[in-house]
């Protein structure tokens, strides 16, 4: 599985203010063809596309990342139903603005729409490590919602879309990231989710973010906290939460943490830095994890035990 640690400009003064990057990390690094490179004709699946339209997003998020690139023998439909959000990872960037999804033998049409048809809402993510994107003009955003289009009906429909584009300082596109917003969620309903894993400590994802909530199109933000060491720290997580609360508020913010991965905050971390966010901020939305691989490969510890603390 290739992960990668987001540090921006000079990594030795970077090392103490800045973690990791946008959530969600790797790929496989491959990269083929365009949009409709790997696509499927949705007509020819035979099953129908899903409208995510006038379906609430739970009160309480536990969501993970399921690998689409790097199965590891597992299906989708094996995460578990402790986790109520699945992010589909991932779609990568063609150059224009459009974006691409290259594993639909990896993650059948029929299991997606098993997972949301057992509650589970599916996701997908655009971006990751080496996949990011800054939408520089309106040509390359329209771009983006026609081939989010195709993709969100070759997979038989989706709930949302989880922009992870962050490598691209995509801080600076603002106007596009909402533009963008708008027409998904006028395309696909109103419920549309529009979320995002940002880097932590980065002043230009929190702007950006808070723009994205300002204008009423962002459902949640994601700070992604696992990918160095320092996240480990006692109340480190908690304290920096409390920055992305104060921006975007307690129902807006979903922490991202780590499952069985070894570079990212144990169980026992997890239930401390969550426990204490909690009883500062009883209406956090939630958490995830990456991610459902490494779930599962722990037995659904992590998830079983975070489901209990929500």
């Amino acid at each position: 599985m290739k992960r990668r640690l987001f540090i921006s400009g000079s990594a030795a003064a970077a090392l103490a203010l800045v973690g990791c990057g946008g959530g969600g990390g790797g790929g496989d690094g491959a990269s083929s063809g365009g949009t409709g490179s790997a696509a499927l004709d949705a007509t020819a699946t035979g099953v129908s596309v899903a409208s995510a339209g006038g379906s609430s997003f739970p009160a309480k998020v536990l969501g993970c990342y399921f690998t689409a690139y790097d199965t590891q023998g597992y299906r989708i439909t094996d995460v578990p139903t402790d986790f109520n959000v699945i992010y589909l990872f991932q779609a990568k960037p063609n150059g224009d603005g459009s974006f691409r999804f290259e594993n639909y033998a990896d993650v059948p049409v029929a299991d997606i729409q098993a997972c949301r048809a057992r509650g589970q809402k599916v996701l997908l993510t655009v971006g990751g490590a080496g996949q990011g994107f800054n939408f520089a003009n309106r040509t390359q955003s329209q771009n983006f919602v026609n081939s989010f289009k195709v993709m969100h009906d070759n997979l038989g429909g989706v709930d949302g879309c989880d922009f992870n584009n962050f490598e691209a300082n995509i801080g600076s596109s603002a106007t596009e990231m909402i533009w963008i917003a708008q027409q998904l969620k006028a395309m696909f309903g109103a419920d549309f989710a529009i979320t995002a894993p940002p880097q932590p400590n980065s002043p230009d994802d929190r702007a950006m973010l808070k723009a994205m909530h300002d204008a009423g199109v962002l459902t949640w933000a994601a700070p992604q906290y696992y990918d160095w060491s320092g996240f480990n720290a006692d109340g480190f997580i908690a304290t920096r939460t409390n920055d992305w609360i104060a921006d975007i508020g307690e129902e807006q913010v979903v922490i991202g943490l780590s499952a069985n991965y070894s570079n990212g905050p144990s169980l026992q971390d997890c239930i401390r830095e969550y426990n204490a966010i909690k009883a500062a901020h009883p209406n956090i939305r939630g958490a995830f994890c990456w991610n459902a691989q490494l779930n599962l490969q722990g037995g659904n510890t992590w998830g079983s035990t975070m489901r209990g603390i929500l």
